[in-house]
């Protein structure tokens, strides 16, 4: 299907976006920029109300509780479970390296998880030099893996 005489309607529409291209009030482009940047520059000028916001209290670390804890308590029982895990896994011959990869992603978890428990534990505490070696033997667990002490050659 072929249309013929569309140069009138071509015409139409060229026309009247001529027409809409046109500044209302017949102002040059020049001319309207200028006075928009002498306004917005004359409006920047003038002082303006501060208003005082109230500061907060400085956070507190929150105190050694029970929640706290058990929380690590609790956090290092499953660490170690992940640690069984993993050296079940390595133990076992068929199962490869990507296979215990999921178990690394979670033990690198839990150990960002658990680091900022170990700061809130008082510093003469046995849970948390608990936590603290487990949170060692785990990283260095990682670190072989990755670094690959456990391939086979």
């Amino acid at each position: 299907m072929k249309i013929l005489n569309n140069e009138q309607v071509l015409k139409t529409f060229q026309h009247e976006s001529r027409a809409k291209a046109q500044p209302p009030g017949g102002k040059e482009f020049d001319a309207i920029l200028k006075e928009t940047v002498k306004n917005s520059t004359t409006a920047g000028l003038a002082p303006s109300q501060t208003t005082f916001i109230n500061p907060l209290p400085a956070l507190q670390p929150a105190s050694s509780s029970l929640s706290d804890h058990q929380f690590a308590a609790n956090s290092i029982e499953d660490m170690i479970n992940l640690l069984d895990g993993y050296r079940e896994k390595l133990a076992n011959p068929r199962i490869t390296m990507k296979q215990i990869d999921p178990v690394i992603r979670e033990m690198t978890r839990e150990i960002e998880n658990l680091a900022p428990v170990l700061d809130l534990l008082p510093a003469d505490e046995g849970l948390r030099n608990i936590l603290n070696q487990t949170l060692v033997t785990v990283s260095l667990e990682i670190s072989k893996f990755y670094r690959g002490d456990y391939i086979s050659a």
